[in-house]
């Protein structure tokens, strides 16, 4: 090699500079939309916090497979039906996500699917217990929670063994969840034999002043409430039970199990039982981890809506991880259908109707504190 071509190699080399590192891969996106403004703003948030600490986490841990991290994409729908819909079509066409979670409440995940199925989008819901959000016939909708069904039976039995329990009236949010929750109530006491139902009735959104429906509920003397009223109507609703010497044995759902409840209410609250997915009491390995990532990243203990956002993340993480890079919606989709994951609330794997069927549990607040009854 003569003088003159060493010294233009030289050139070439020193021009090039240093070997580029290797590019990252690109990130795999989970759209997550949910009621971030609105009534159910409170439990969005702080689903919307139980999932960016299980994303951290999974990120920390080498993401899902290929090089790739796992990255959300935030929207908003406030709640309503019509902006649910819209944000699935922005998740699609805009963002380019890999899969949705839409989400709170149930009403809105229903609608979402009618854009998602015809998409072939993957769709999951960590926080829609009521029927119908995944039996409409959508093979890419799956629901990674219990259901209206499995939380009725739990807290039934725990209602049905109230010693001088013969009669109960009932009080749900108007929508498809609070229906669906009285429904399954009312039919699992039915099976149980009693108590019975003497009222029901149905609050609508933004609803602030209670005082009509318990006079009503009073005027029946039922020996038993059961009042599903979600923050902060419901320090206003137990408020006004009180005002109307409405001393009761007390029901709810997860509802009642709220930190903000128990600094604003707690001793209204009392001897009263609720039924969860979830609760810090439980002392599996896999609670305990989420714990700890969620007290680390907010230096407060977790609740029942953060546990549920923390588990859809880890199901849309291990279905990506399985389909690995590039995979499309039906790829995707196969593996959600496999995957099985250790979350805090139990094994979540799929079965029949893409429902997860986790177990509910019923808590008691009792002495200042909730304890785990079933």
């Amino acid at each position: 090699m003569t003088k003159k071509m060493l010294s233009l190699l030289l050139a070439v080399v020193v021009l090039a500079g240093p070997a580029a590192p290797a590019m990252a891969a690109d990130p795999a996106k989970l759209g997550i939309g949910l009621g971030l403004t609105g009534p159910l703003a409170f439990l969005s948030q702080q689903y919307l916090r139980g999932m960016r600490a299980a994303v951290e986490m999974i990120n920390a841990e080498g993401g899902v497979g290929g090089g790739r991290k796992l990255e959300l994409v935030e929207r908003d729908h406030k709640g309503v039906p019509s902006e649910a819909v819209a944000v699935a079509k922005r998740f699609i066409e805009q963002d380019r996500v890999d899969i949705v979670d839409i989400d709170l409440p149930s009403t809105v995940a229903i609608a979402a699917q009618t854009v998602t199925k015809q998409a072939k989008m993957p769709h999951i819901t960590g926080y829609g217990f009521a029927p119908g959000v995944v039996e409409q016939g959508n093979p890419f909708h799956f629901r990674v929670c219990t259901n209206a069904g499995l939380i009725a039976s739990a807290l039934a039995a725990v209602v049905h063994r109230t010693p001088g329990n013969k009669t109960i009236a009932m009080l749900a949010p108007n929508d498809d969840y609070g229906r669906g929750a009285v429904k399954g109530l009312t039919a699992a006491l039915e099976k149980l034999g009693g108590p019975g139902v003497v009222f029901t009735d149905y609050y609508e959104r933004n609803q602030t002043d209670f005082t009509a429906v318990l006079l009503k509920m009073k005027s029946l003397n039922p020996d038993s409430l059961y009042i599903d009223v979600r923050w902060p109507a419901n320090v206003t609703i137990l408020k006004q039970m009180t005002e109307l010497g409405m001393k009761k044995q007390l029901f709810g759902s997860v509802n009642f199990y709220n930190t903000k409840l128990v600094e604003r209410a707690g001793d209204l609250l009392e001897g009263a039982y609720m039924s969860v997915a979830w609760a810090p009491v439980f002392t599996d390995a896999a609670s305990q981890k989420f714990v700890d990532v969620y007290k680390r990243l907010h230096n407060e203990l977790p609740d029942d809506s953060a546990s549920l956002g923390w588990t859809a993340a880890l199901v849309a993480a291990a279905a990506l991880r399985r389909a690995g890079p590039g995979a499309d919606g039906d790829a995707i989709r196969a593996a959600l259908a496999k995957v099985e994951v250790q979350a805090p609330q139990g094994v979540i794997k799929f079965g029949p109707e893409n429902d997860a069927r986790v177990p509910a549990h019923v808590l008691q607040f009792k002495g200042g504190a909730y304890r785990l009854i079933k």
